[in-house]
Order: C-alpha cells, then structure tokens, then sequence
C-alpha cells in the first residue's frame, strides 16, 4: 500500500479532488503555504494500493496546471534605484511524495 502526497495550488484543488474521487480514489486536504511565491496551496493525501498507484498519479499529473507565470518584484541594484527583472518564473504544478504505508484503517 503506498501514501501519496501531493502538494498543489489552491486554484487546482477542485478539479483534482473531483478527478481523484471520480477514479475511485478518497483524498484528504490540508490547506498548507510555502514555497518560492508564498502562494496558497493545499496538500492532498490519499492512499491507495500498490497496483493502483500509477493510474492515482496519472491523475494528478493530467489535472493540475504548472504553467503559470509571473514578472518577479522590483529589485535594488547598487545604486539603490528600484528597476524590475524581466524574467518570467513558473510556478503551479504538484510537488509528489509517494510513500510505503505498513497498514491503513478507516473508521
């Protein structure tokens, strides 16, 4: 039996949740933060047996959106005038821990 964890942005929170359940697959979600942008995300944990482990990340893969892009903030150079990098980050996606799971119970 394995437990996979999957970190995701909010805004794709719905849709995988619903993909999860209607693959037969029951999710519990922890509202978390962090990472690079600071942006909400949730973590979604769900476990599931060994041989159906590749079609539960098949789903997660196909349902969240990692291409999401934001201008960085302005910066101060060493002539402390703020100017803006142009450059273009991606964020959004899911970050995937599978793990080995001794038993499960449900009560």
């Amino acid at each position: 039996m394995k437990m996979i964890m999957a970190i995701i942005n909010d805004s794709d929170v719905r849709e995988v949740t619903k993909a999860m359940m209607d693959g037969g697959f029951y999710v519990t979600k922890i509202g978390s933060s962090g990472g690079f942008m600071r942006s909400g995300m949730t973590t979604l944990i769900s476990t599931v047996h060994d041989e159906n482990k590749a079609a539960a990340l098949e789903i997660l893969r196909v349902s969240t959106h990692g291409q999401k892009y934001h201008k960085s903030a302005p910066v101060i150079d060493t002539l402390a005038m703020p100017r803006t990098v142009q450059s273009e980050i991606v964020v959004g996606g899911a970050t995937v821990f599978v793990l080995n799971v001794e038993e499960s119970h449900k009560f």
